[in-house]
């Protein structure tokens, strides 16, 4: 895409908690206008600059860009590939399909430490901000106690939010497969990139989050995600050295759901923030995916042996 002059889509928070998609040039994606061929692109990499936020090891991320002359770090990005429509979108109009989104922990990690890096400058304000709600929480990881501070923390968070998003930058990188309908079979226009900031992400979550006032309902997987970004900021900005024990926040602080993932989102509900005419309509077509995969790749790949796949194409078991 970048070869060939397309942009990616960028979905970034605006004011009073909404979100926009536009274009973005993958220089700004990437952090750096150098040629391609200038960049190296470290996969399942460490992005070693966000060491000095944490006490404990950080962990790696699905790609991390580098200069290749020197070495120097650019900028960690998820990438998450994904099908549009999933199961909750198939069937409505194209412009409605919409891809179901699943965030890991380390998303969550790198998303905290890069709102962490760019609001560096102003970690004053920041702790401002968070603590006179923050300190009065003693045990974070104690759900009636969470329960207790839930809207005083997300009043806190959209503070936050609102007051740096200009400082906002891209995180997550949203590749798109768009198949006809729920079928095998690529659409003719079949591939894109859209990529979220870092604050379109909390946004995602906070959005998500549901009923904040019944201290009897269960803390949400959502709601979990904007308490551990919220002690993050808190707990960075109120140390002496600026730096954070990351797992007890993300390791910890369960409430009693597993920690398998973050939180995920179903396609009905990324729509709002996805759409746009190259939702429907994705700029790469299937006819290009020859100039993608080269020299033969396509016959050293080794597709999952997944059992509703076998089943799907089995079709003499049910004659």
């Amino acid at each position: 895409m970048r070869d060939i002059g397309h942009n990616a889509m960028y979905i970034k928070h605006v004011a009073r908690k909404k979100t926009s998609v536009s274009e973005i040039s993958f220089g700004d994606v990437f952090g750096s206008h150098c040629k391609n061929e200038e960049l190296f692109f470290s996969f399942e990499d460490v992005y070693a600059p966000f060491e000095s936020f944490v006490h404990d090891s950080l962990k790696p991320i699905d790609l991390v860009i580098k200069e290749t002359a020197t070495g120097s770090f650019i900028r960690p990005l998820e990438v998450k590939l994904t099908v549009i429509p999933d199961n909750s979108t198939a069937g409505r109009d194209e412009v409605d399909y919409g891809s179901e989104l699943v965030i890991r922990s380390a998303t969550m990690r790198y998303m905290a430490m890069s709102m962490a890096e760019t609001c560096k400058d102003h970690i004053e304000e920041v702790k401002n901000i968070f603590s006179p709600t923050c300190c009065k929480i003693r045990h974070w990881d104690v759900p009636e106690t969470a329960k207790k501070h839930r809207k005083s923390i997300f009043n806190t968070l959209e503070i936050f939010l609102e007051r740096f998003r200009e400082l906002e930058r891209p995180l997550l990188m949203q590749p798109i497969w768009k198949t006809e309908d729920k079928s095998s079979l690529l659409a003719d226009n079949c591939l894109d990139i859209f990529v979220w900031s870092d604050f379109a992400l909390a946004r995602l979550f906070m959005d998500a989050s549901g009923n904040l006032e019944d201290l009897d309902a269960k803390i949400t997987r959502q709601q979990r995600a904007a308490f551990r970004l919220a002690r993050f900021l808190y707990e960075l900005s109120n140390s002496s050295n600026h730096k954070v024990f990351q797992e007890p926040i993300y390791d910890g602080m369960n409430f009693g759901t597993q920690n398998d993932k973050a939180f995920a989102i179903s396609g009905r509900k990324t729509n709002s923030y996805l759409r746009c005419d190259r939702l429907a309509k994705p700029i790469v077509t299937k006819k290009e995916i020859k100039k993608i995969v080269l020299g033969g790749g396509q016959k050293m790949l080794s597709p999952e042996r997944r059992f509703d796949a076998i089943l799907y194409f089995s079709t003499d078991l049910f004659k």
